[in-house]
């Protein structure tokens, strides 16, 4: 662990630096020149500037020397979610999320955008109830009138056990149709599409959930960071763990490498500390996933 000051050894070898201090993250949003193409809604955060006070600011040191098996036991060890902060209450989690976290704004005023459909739905609200969508705004054939909360790691595979069900670094905001056909589905490239949103997300017909590429290396880093953090758990409950994960970890992999983290995605990231106390490392530094390896993923 990492959240005072100092230098603590870690038992495989290899020395994390500690940092103690309070970060402000300053979002200011520039207008865009006359003619320039808007930004897409996963990348309009709200106009204007936001104060993000982080109580300890914790950086995740570059780890030197370490890589594989070594990095991938010293990021789960680094990943532990404290028991005294937010992370173990659904209910709150969910709150935050809707609130603060996933609230990056629609056109410079607050709101929240649909994770599978990339559209967003003004408000400032703490439920998902409050944000319907407006008509078939996704393009999906349905009118949807609230969000949920889409557990990235299905969360019938840890029996909907803490502190998996809270942590917000796998769960996300969307339309319940999109969150519903999801359903428990692995993650793939879709064939032919049962289902489908305008932003590309799609149900195949093989049973493979495609996510929009606008998110697809959020949800990468999504798993990525679940299974460091919860292998030791019982998580696989009821599915086929190498159907599911382990025969993905390459495409999980390319994911994140071609879908880099934005700033909404690094600004969550930023506000989930402040909530459930630790990071989503593969946010911080992708790179970090490239040491670790995909048969190391693999073996967990």
């Amino acid at each position: 662990m990492y959240n005072n000051s100092g230098v603590e050894r870690y038992s495989g070898g290899g020395s994390l630096t500690r940092f103690s201090a309070v970060a402000t993250i300053l979002l200011l949003i520039p207008a865009l020149p006359a003619g320039a193409a808007s930004p897409s809604p996963s990348e309009q955060l709200f106009s204007g500037s936001a104060e993000v006070g982080l109580p300890e600011a914790r950086y995740y040191p570059s780890y030197s020397g370490l890589s594989g098996a070594r990095l991938f036991d010293a990021l789960h060890d680094a990943t532990e979610i404290p028991r005294d902060m937010g992370g173990h209450d659904y209910l709150k989690a969910k709150k935050f999320m809707f609130s603060s976290a996933d609230n990056t704004g629609c056109g410079g005023r607050p709101g929240v955008i649909a994770f599978y459909s990339q559209v967003c739905v003004r408000g400032d609200s703490e439920y998902g109830g409050d944000y319907g969508e407006t008509g078939d705004a996704n393009g999906d054939g349905y009118a949807d009138n609230s969000m949920n909360a889409e557990h990235i790691w299905p969360q019938g595979y840890f029996n909907s056990a803490y502190p998996m069900k809270a942590d917000l670094h796998h769960l996300a905001p969307t339309f319940l149709t999109p969150n519903g056909m999801r359903g428990s589905y692995p993650f793939g490239p879709a064939g032919d599409a049962v289902y489908s949103t305008s932003a590309g997300s799609i149900l195949s017909s093989t049973g493979e959930f495609e996510p929009a590429d606008a998110v697809k290396g959020n949800v990468a880093r999504a798993m990525l960071y679940f299974v460091t953090r919860y292998h030791d758990r019982n998580i696989d409950d009821g599915m086929d763990y190498r159907e599911f994960w382990t025969d993905r970890v390459a495409m999980f992999l390319e994911w994140s490498r071609r879908d880099p983290p934005d700033a909404a995605e690094r600004r969550r990231n930023d506000l989930i500390e402040t909530f459930q106390g630790n990071r989503n490392p593969y946010i911080d530094d992708p790179s970090l996933a490239e040491r670790v390896g995909e048969a190391v993923f693999s073996r967990h």
